[in-house]
């Protein structure tokens, strides 16, 4: 391999370490830069702590990557199960504006657990040689990509969802007029669009403002230049305006969905009043001289309330602890470049940054299953896998965002 080629990965590659040291030192050259340096020097990186806690941090490489594997396989499972339903109910499906969002997070979450899939092979192997070093730097550079680029997409869907609930509540007759397919695909072009360029732009503050040297002192003493190379910052004040803006952009976000969900909680907590108070006076002239079933039909309808209620606190739940997770990453990020941490602390900090992966992980697990609480999307998987039944036939006035001309109460939508 040639001294441009090496320049080249490690470059691109060194953006995943984070000591800064004020030694004298030169610039790397692939003449005192061997294949095997290069092995050993990965495996150190990879791991991030002293020589003290080097056994102690295989295991535990060992458990997140095993962790990211399960979790990602599960994801991509079941993200693959919903993308086919929609992909086999198409001509129904992509009728509505809401379900090509659902279609959107399944792509989406797909990829990000491929993403996790391909970031923990680094974790999962310690003796690695000199070529499969080289590909697990590239396997290491596409899956951080990846990665940045789904959640990137992903804070921005969960916003757009939010908003669309926030309509289709609020201004329910406005809806069909605010919210079409036209305007979701060009939505989701945008978001596409900007967490790619967002993802680009990373890239080349990451390449533009650090590189690598090797300390000519300690390679006089040390039996391996691997030990001996680290990182120098010529300029870190672009990544840290970057970082800084997702945090902000992420407690920005969040508020502006706690907000919203509030008032749907408001909303529906009304609405499902108003009409437990118009159901029990109807019934009460039915059930009059029944006080059991009239408590029965009270009971049904407080219950009816408490589901809305938990449906729409788990979404906004999954939501808020995944802009933490994400905007904790970002912080530890900060913390990387504008102060150096003792090894100890450098050691806790790196369990919380994998931490955080495990959660993002999880969310791409999680997300979809939050697709489950729409009877009409059960429907959809259910005659897709297992056919159309006679009890399905009788629940197609129960759909989730059903537009019809010839209905005059416009849209319907059931979360039971």
């Amino acid at each position: 391999m040639n001294s441009g080629r090496w320049t080249i990965l490690l470059r691109a590659f060194e953006t995943f370490f984070s000591k800064k040291t004020e030694q004298k030192g030169h610039y790397m050259d692939a003449s005192n830069f061997t294949a095997e340096d290069f092995a050993r020097w990965l495996r150190a990186g990879r791991a991030e702590v002293s020589d003290s806690h080097t056994w102690d941090w295989e295991s535990t490489a060992l458990g997140f990557g095993v962790s990211y594997v399960i979790l990602g396989t599960f994801a991509i499972s079941l993200n693959s199960l919903f993308l086919y339903s929609l992909l086999a109910r198409r001509r129904k499906a992509f009728s509505h504006a809401f379900y090509i969002m659902i279609l959107d997070f399944t792509i989406i979450d797909t990829i990000k657990g491929i993403s996790s899939i391909l970031f923990a092979i680094k974790l999962l192997k310690s003796d690695l040689n000199s070529d499969e070093s080289l590909l697990s730097i590239r396997i290491d550079q596409y899956s951080g990509l990846l990665l940045r680029f789904t959640n990137l997409a992903t804070i921005l869907n969960l916003l757009s969802i939010t908003m669309n609930e926030y309509i289709f509540i609020c201004y329910p007759l406005r809806y069909t007029t605010l919210v079409t397919r036209k305007r979701v695909v060009f939505l989701i072009i945008c978001i596409w669009i900007f967490s790619s360029s967002m993802t680009f732009i990373n890239m080349l503050a990451g390449l533009q403002n650090r590189s690598l040297w090797i300390d000519d002192e300690c390679t006089i003493s040390a039996n391996s230049t691997a030990s001996c190379i680290h990182r120098l910052e010529s300029s870190s004040s672009a990544q840290f305006v970057y970082y800084l803006g997702i945090v902000v952009f992420c407690v920005v976000c969040l508020a502006i969905t706690a907000y919203s969900y509030s008032i749907l909680l408001r909303v529906v907590s009304g609405v499902v009043d108003a009409e437990l108070k118009q159901t029990a006076e109807l019934e009460h002239l039915k059930l009059r001289s029944s006080g059991e079933g009239e408590r029965r039909l009270d009971n049904k309808h407080v219950l009816k309330r408490h589901k809305y209620v938990v449906v729409i606190g788990t979404v906004i739940g999954v939501y808020c602890v995944y802009l933490t997770v994400y905007a904790t990453l970002q912080v530890l990020q900060l913390v990387n470049i504008s102060q150096n941490s003792n090894g100890f602390r450098r050691r806790d900090l790196l369990y919380l940054k994998y931490i955080c992966y495990l959660c993002i992980t999880l969310h791409s697990l999680l997300q979809p299953l939050c697709y489950l609480r729409m009877r009409e999307f059960r429907i959809l998987i259910k005659r897709v896998f297992c056919g159309r039944t006679k009890y399905d036939q009788q629940m197609t006035n129960d759909q989730y965002y059903i537009t019809s001309n010839s209905q005059k109460g416009g849209n319907g939508k059931e979360y039971v």
